[in-house]
């Protein structure tokens, strides 16, 4: 029996030498198009990411009416005009439905006063080098 086993593996490593063993090397080839894989995967991944995201399309953001963007805009517009006239020595004092400002100059220091009408936080603003337009060229 011993005999059998050895004509057996002698067989088995004769028929391994004969039969032909051939090896490729490895070659990656990425397949998202953004690292250089074929532009035709584009729509198969974006399918795939679409159909996983659990994130919902729907947008909280409202468009403002016209009449909203209007107001922001003469908002903007006066106070605007409100630092102008404080930086050439005036004062000045605006209140919106959110918020009270007060614009004081102070020999060259623009003082900003902001009131939160809602919670009554008060908030200064300090700014310096501010001189009056005027006084330039004498």
């Amino acid at each position: 029996m011993n005999r059998q086993l050895k004509g057996l593996a002698l067989g088995i490593v004769v028929a391994g030498f004969s039969l032909q063993i051939s090896a490729t090397q490895l070659i990656y080839t990425p397949v998202n198009p953004n690292f250089g894989g074929s532009y035709l995967n584009g729509s198969y991944l974006l399918a795939n990411a679409s159909a996983q995201n659990k994130h919902t399309s729907g947008s909280s953001y409202t468009a403002p009416t016209a009449l909203e963007r209007m107001a922001s805009s003469l908002e903007s517009r006066l106070m605007s005009q409100l630092f102008n006239d404080a930086a050439n020595g005036g004062e000045g004092y605006l209140k919106t439905t959110d918020f009270e400002i007060q614009v004081v100059n102070e020999d060259g220091m623009l003082l900003v006063h902001i009131t939160d009408l809602l919670t009554g936080e008060t908030t200064v603003i300090e700014v310096g080098g501010v001189t009056d337009a005027s006084a330039i060229g004498g």
